[in-house]
């Protein structure tokens, strides 16, 4: 009767443990409650086995059915994971491993204490305890990486249950089979422990390795999204949002470098300030959608007439300037302002409306008639005027006055 109790005892170690090891490693869709169910269903099946073959007294054929069951149990459980069939078979493995480990050192181990057959469930159960315990606490993330990456280390997996499976399975006596194969087991054990521990130091190595290559792509992007935001911000700096030209911040900006250079080469350079004739009537009878139409058009019309070293640019509202640099003729100047009065007074086709506009267009030249860019844009900016005073459309050179 004590053997009975004896063997009950380690058998419900076994089977109980291994199921909450299994839950352990696979985390299940379910509450604590549903493995507490199964668990205790096991211990139920398990305790009526246990005394079945005892009765019978074939203690080989109780580990085999042992194994049968939680093969069975393993099969009902795979419904209540998150992992895939071939995640599962590989924790299902694993959970085999441990457990024939476990047994085979808490039966050797025992041996040597007082009471072998109570050592034994006592070991048994303290080495199950502390393999969860590791899991939970340290293994869990690196187990999962594991699992994720199942192809990479099944045939590992594969080869050491092979490996315990043999001792334990081939055979008609268990207790014999650990007594004599003891050194080979205890070989057996070191090498699988040792091959686990490298899958999990390796792939942590190679998990942190990734995530740092991660997290420098990561940056590498997000380096590349601020580069490109602060592109966009300058060009919205620098840029009319209309037209698509530079705006007078810009546009000054240029100027004062035009001024420089030619200051330092002896250049010399023209400034044209535009201002529409026949806007405010376009805006009045049409609506602002097809005011902002036509100074795009102006825009594209005076990016089309000037040379790939002039400057054009929006200076606000329906006002325009251009630079035309390294003017050593200024026939070359006059000729290139009559070409851009002209084009501007071609109809324009916005939408359905045709419009047509003037501009009046002044003149000033560096270093004739101003040496700094303030200078040149208001005597450019007082021939305009003196355009429009004499009746609009036209384009006018400043003079000084005597």
């Amino acid at each position: 009767m004590n053997d009975l109790v004896i063997n009950l005892l380690r058998g419900s170690v076994s089977s109980v443990m291994n199921v909450i090891l299994l839950f352990t490693l696979t985390r299940s869709k379910f509450s604590r409650n549903i493995t507490i169910i199964v668990a205790s269903s096991v211990f139920t099946i398990n305790m009526a086995s246990t005394i079945w073959f005892y009765m019978h007294g074939n203690l080989t054929a109780l580990s085999r059915f042992d194994i049968i069951m939680f093969l069975v149990v393993g099969l009902a459980l795979k419904p209540m994971t998150r992992l895939s069939f071939m995640q599962w078979s590989f924790t299902f493995l694993t959970t085999l491993n441990i457990a024939m480990m476990i047994i085979f050192l808490s039966f050797d181990l025992s041996r040597s204490l007082p009471m072998p057959p109570y050592a034994n469930t006592f070991l048994r159960l303290v080495l199950y305890i502390a393999v969860i315990f590791l899991f939970q606490k340290y293994l869990r993330l690196s187990y999962e990486s594991v699992v994720n990456n199942w192809p990479m280390f099944s045939v590992l997996v594969v080869c050491i249950f092979l490996n315990l499976a043999y001792y334990f399975y081939a055979t008609d006596d268990i207790h014999n089979s650990l007594v004599v194969f003891k050194w080979p087991l205890y070989l057996l054990v070191t090498l699988s422990l040792a091959a686990y521990g490298t899958v999990f130091y390796s792939l942590k190595k190679i998990m942190a390795m990734y995530a740092l290559e991660t997290e420098n792509v990561k940056i590498q992007n997000e380096s590349g999204l601020l580069h490109q935001a602060a592109m966009e911000l300058e060009k919205h700096a620098n840029c009319d949002t209309l037209t698509g030209l530079p705006n007078r911040r810009f546009f000054f900006e240029r100027l004062g470098q035009v001024v420089a250079e030619s200051e330092r080469d002896a250049g010399r350079f023209a400034l044209l300030y535009i201002d529409l004739d026949g806007f405010k009537d376009i805006n009045d009878n049409y609506g602002h959608e097809i005011g902002d139409g036509v100074l795009v058009a102006v825009g594209d019309r005076l990016l089309k007439c000037i040379r790939k070293t002039d400057i054009v640019a929006r200076l606000g509202g329906d006002e325009f300037a251009i630079i035309f640099r390294d003017i050593e003729d200024m026939a070359i100047a006059e000729s290139l302002t009559e070409k851009i009065h002209t084009m501007l007074q071609e109809p324009m086709h916005i939408e359905t409306v045709e419009c047509t506009i003037d501009s009046s267009i002044g003149i000033a030249v560096y270093p004739d008639t101003g040496k700094d860019g303030e200078t040149l844009v208001r005597n450019a900016d007082s021939a305009m005027y003196e355009v429009k005073r004499n009746g609009k459309g036209g384009i006018g050179f400043f003079k000084e006055t005597p």
